[in-house]
């Protein structure tokens, strides 16, 4: 299906600009620790002077403006008789190079994100605080990009790269919806799975159950993290997970309540094609207008985007999650204090 919309682009390549040169364009955005990507192929006989290392940018349009989506550098270029393709990488692709090897101590998940876009050559947006965190040890079996998106997710947050190619924690507060796609206007597609929740109860212990990371306590072992209270389960529909790094109960049942809500989100799960909307990002929170009656209309969250322009149109593709009241920031424990923007 062609939407009536007249998608625009403008895309630069070290020195040069494109906007109507190119063959087919997908941008693909994700949270860490994917990637996000931009591929361009042209025509061959199209000169092409951007060599691998130079920056890109790019915006997109549907009619009403265009929009930055997407910065970051050429990986590569690769020539061919009909066509030419160059493939570029933003700052997730900089961080996912680098292997750390560093040791920090009472710092916070956001503080540990910031360090390693310091360590990696990364530049830091919008960075959540996250759990405390007595210390943590980013060793080389991870790239940074994984590292951040581990202590993202016991703090109930994602990182993703922003269309300024800086690198954001945030908590995902699908709530209420960001943006309004309408049936018979921007959805062309929709296929969503509802699943049976089979578990029912989820457990997050650490390794010495502290009231702080400033205790001495915290960098102690201990035999019994639930302090005589230990919950049921293991079991078929109780989850357990064992993460040492979190050394004090208030970051594991924070971390415990991200587990639970992501479990949730995931029971309502498919994609969404919609015309080219630039404005979709990961993260970010949707609902689908005038639905018929009988599709989900719940309140989604977007976990990956697709966007594509070529011969055949511009379109969107979202991968998609259910949101609602459980993720309201205050359903993570401590999030009044624990889950503000630092600087």
């Amino acid at each position: 299906m062609t939407s009536l919309m007249r998608p625009s682009y403008t895309l630069t390549l070290g020195s040069q600009r494109f906007t109507r040169q190119a063959m087919a364009i997908v941008v693909t955005l994700d949270l860490a620790p994917v990637v996000d990507s931009l591929t361009v192929a042209f025509p061959a006989t199209l000169d092409i002077t951007a060599t691998p290392g130079d920056r890109v940018e790019l915006a997109i349009g549907n009619g009403d403006g265009e929009q930055a989506v997407f910065s970051g550098s050429i990986e590569g270029i690769r020539h061919g008789f009909e066509q030419t393709h160059v493939r570029a990488l933003n700052a997730g692709g900089t961080l996912a190079r680098f292997r750390p090897a560093s040791t920090y101590e009472k710092v916070t998940a956001g503080e540990v994100v910031r360090n390693l876009c310091n360590d990696g050559g990364a530049d830091a947006g919008e960075i959540a605080t996250g759990v405390a965190l007595a210390f943590y040890a980013a060793d080389p079996s991870r790239n940074a990009l994984e590292h951040m998106a581990r202590v993202a997710a016991w703090s109930g947050a994602v990182v993703r790269i922003t269309a300024d190619d800086e690198v954001e924690m945030r908590v995902v507060k699908a709530t209420a919806a960001e943006t309004a796609l309408r049936f018979g206007r921007d959805l062309l597609s929709i296929d969503l799975e509802s699943k049976d929740a089979t578990s029912r109860a989820y457990v997050v212990a650490g390794e010495s159950g502290a009231g702080s990371t400033a205790a001495p306590e915290a960098l102690r072992l201990t035999s019994d993290f639930f302090s005589g209270n230990r919950p049921e389960g293991p079991s078929a529909s109780s989850r357990w997970t064992s993460v040492p790094a979190l050394r004090t109960a208030r970051a594991a049942a924070t971390a415990r309540t991200a587990n639970r809500r992501a479990y949730d989100a995931s029971r309502l799960r498919g994609n969404v094609t919609t015309t080219l909307q630039p404005e979709l990002r990961p993260g970010a929170a949707i609902d689908m207008r005038d639905l018929p009656a009988s599709l989900p209309h719940d309140v989604l969250w977007i976990c990956r985007v697709r966007h594509s322009i070529d011969a055949a149109g511009a379109t969107t593709r979202a991968e998609v999650f259910r949101g609602g009241s459980s993720f309201n920031a205050s359903a993570l424990l401590g999030s009044a204090g624990a889950f503000g923007f630092g600087g």
